[in-house]
């Protein structure tokens, strides 16, 4: 059933785009009532008046829920329909300059690169060429252009979310100067399934800064030493197409890394 309904949301979202936007905020809802949802962390980490950055925005949960919370938001999306998704739902806060939204993709440098969106499953569009090739069943390639989040951001940012399969490390090398200069609160996935090791790469670039890290297991928060691959990101844990974990399955791979005290005090206390 799963699978039939990530089918058919697909179909809406690349053919009748109006009616995807207009169910979005009740399918934000939903997901927000999901204890284990990092939706949840959010009014821990975002302040009302906050510039925060939604890095792989897809179609827009976290823009809702940021912007809900009163934040001004720096959406980033580099996939054309996804990025037209977002201009159906939030007219007004792009009117009003609440939200910005740039069509581009995040990495190291600047330039062009592929996007390679799956038809019936645009959240794993990847541009890491390793990930891509291990995709199954209709892909879409499109060329996107490719920029620093140095280069687009000027303002202090409180809180990054990042989602961009696969390609985290280099959208980090490219923010250099704005984890330096704010220490935003970094929500960040990252799967070893698509880079071996790759959680341990982001703390590697990290950690240098003042960052540290934790993640969410059985309601309580833990620090990120505490992780391991084989337990908390084994693939027998996902549903047979990779969207998801099957029910009940343990499955980790949303991270949270701090370097502001305050932040970093209160997930200390939630390791308790």
């Amino acid at each position: 059933m799963g699978r039939v309904l990530t089918t058919f949301k697909g179909i809406i979202e690349n053919r009748m785009p109006r009616v995807f936007a207009f169910v979005c905020p009740w399918i934000d809802e939903h997901v927000a009532r999901d204890p284990a949802s990092e939706i949840g962390l959010l009014p821990m980490l975002v302040a009302q008046g906050d510039t925060v950055c939604d890095i792989g925005a897809n179609r827009g949960l976290f823009t809702y829920w940021l912007l809900k919370a009163g934040a001004r938001v720096f959406a980033f999306e580099p996939n054309p329909r996804l990025a037209s998704i977002l201009r159906l739902r939030f007219p007004e806060e792009l009117a009003s300059g609440q939200l910005r939204l740039f069509e581009t993709a995040l990495g190291s440098g600047s330039g062009e690169a592929v996007l390679r969106i799956p038809q019936d499953m645009s959240p794993l569009a990847t541009i890491d060429g390793n990930l891509a090739n291990d995709m199954h069943g209709p892909v879409d390639d499109v060329r996107v252009t490719l920029a620093r989040l140095d280069a687009c951001v000027d303002a202090d940012v409180s809180f990054i979310k990042l989602d961009v399969e696969g390609y985290e490390n280099k959208v980090l090398e490219g923010a250099a100067g704005v984890l330096r200069a704010s220490r935003p609160t970094l929500l960040i996935e990252a799967e070893e399934r698509h880079r071996p090791g790759a959680v341990a790469a982001v703390m590697r670039i990290l950690e240098p800064l003042g960052y540290q890290g934790f993640f969410r297991l059985g309601g309580r928060m833990q620090p990120i030493a505490a992780f391991d691959p084989a337990i908390h990101q084994a693939l027998h844990a996902l549903v047979p197409d990779g969207s998801r974990p099957r029910r009940g399955a343990v499955y980790v791979n949303n991270f949270l890394f701090s370097a502001r005290p305050a932040v970093t005090g209160h997930l200390r206390r939630w390791t308790a």
